[in-house]
């Protein structure tokens, strides 16, 4: 007897079955709630508690129930979810055929809202603590360019002083006569569309008159005079022209200026604005050239010519004697603006940001000559 009654509780009673039931259904669903987000888990939980609803309601009808023990033939079926198609509508499929009237018209719509480039030539006033190189920073130019619309042969300038700014750099031209817009972009080997643009000059009709001013965009000083100096000066070839007028800087003391990378290797001689790349591993430490007040810390440049003008991560250090050094292409600074730094202090790190191909310092001084096309010099 007692071993009926226990053959009977063991697989008779109908509570058991569902609880087997419903612990293999629990297992699986904790299985795929783990992997679902939690959209997946609250619409699971929201089955299931419904489910566990509908058979209580089910037990409640009688001893066995109403209705049948749920198994695979009776459980609801899941509806399909409801979410939106990822896709937009207005995204065509690779393989629907592209509208051109319609591209066209959003290419349209896309370049009506880029800004047309700044064209107007300002005035700036010089302020007590300005000085050539944090103004040009300032307005993203070149020192060469504002000296050369302002007339400006040495480095000095005063508060109160009002200096013309262009919009770009390059050069103030004088038309003389004979001039064209042909001759002039020629002259400078620049583009004849960016004269045409910044100038509000007609393509259909250029005309210009002697004494006229016309901004020429990325026009430089002599590029014979350039090469002249450099036959003379460099040991190191290099495919950019000069863009300062170095030949008339005066040669520093000897030993004013130390090295920024000792064991760099000279790999391209004057180039820019009296500069030279000194190659070395990535992440060295790069120190001031000599004592002075920092004018120019820029972070987070990248790869391109427009991560701060080419220069990408870069510090400019303003001297006694009336010359800035500029240092490029840093992994990273490690000063402040209005740093006072002492000669052989670290000031940033050897990295590849900006216009670069490989780990290197490129390094300026402007307003006195370059020592260190001399590559002894930096071992």
């Amino acid at each position: 007897m007692s071993s009926e009654i226990h053959r009977e509780t063991k697989y008779s009673n109908p509570f058991s079955k569902r609880a087997m039931t419903w612990l293999g259904i629990f297992m699986l669903a904790a299985i795929v709630a783990l992997s679902r987000g939690q959209t997946a888990h609250a619409g699971l939980f929201s089955f299931l508690s419904s489910m566990l609803s509908g058979q209580q309601a089910s037990a409640d009808t009688g001893p066995l129930g109403s209705s049948s023990p749920l198994d695979s033939q009776t459980l609801a079926i899941l509806e399909a979810p409801a979410n939106p198609d990822p896709i937009p509508d207005d995204v065509a499929s690779s393989t629907a055929p592209i509208d051109d009237n319609a591209l066209s018209a959003k290419i349209a719509a896309a370049s009506s809202n880029i800004e047309p480039p700044n064209t107007r030539i300002t005035t700036y006033v010089v302020q007590s603590d300005d000085t050539l190189s944090g103004i040009a920073a300032m307005f993203d130019i070149s020192v060469a360019t504002i000296k050369q619309v302002n007339g400006i042969s040495g480095n000095s300038i005063q508060p109160g002083q009002q200096l013309k700014i262009l919009p770009v750099d390059g050069v103030l031209y004088t038309v003389k006569s004979g001039d064209t817009v042909g001759s002039i972009a020629e002259k400078y080997k620049v583009s004849q569309d960016d004269i045409f643009t910044y100038n509000d000059i007609s393509q259909a009709s250029p005309i210009i008159t002697p004494g006229d001013k016309l901004i020429i965009p990325h026009g430089s000083v002599s590029v014979s005079q350039s090469r002249t100096y450099i036959a003379a000066h460099q040991r190191v070839s290099s495919f950019e022209p000069l863009l300062d007028p170095v030949w008339d800087w005066p040669a520093a003391g000897s030993g004013y200026y130390a090295c920024p990378v000792r064991g760099a290797a000279l790999t391209q001689g004057l180039h820019g604005h009296n500069a030279v790349d000194l190659a070395i591993a990535y992440g060295t430490p790069i120190r001031a050239a000599a004592a002075g007040t920092v004018t120019v810390s820029k972070n987070n440049g990248y790869y391109g010519r427009s991560s701060n003008g080419g220069y990408g991560n870069f510090v400019m250090i303003s001297h006694g004697n009336g010359s800035q050094t500029l240092y490029a292409h840093m992994e990273k600074t490690a000063v402040r603006v209005g740093e006072h730094v002492d000669k052989g202090d670290i000031i940033g790190y050897i990295g590849m940001t900006g216009m670069t191909t490989g780990p290197h310092v490129h390094f300026e001084i402007r307003g006195a000559q370059n020592p260190f096309v001399d590559p002894a010099l930096c071992r």
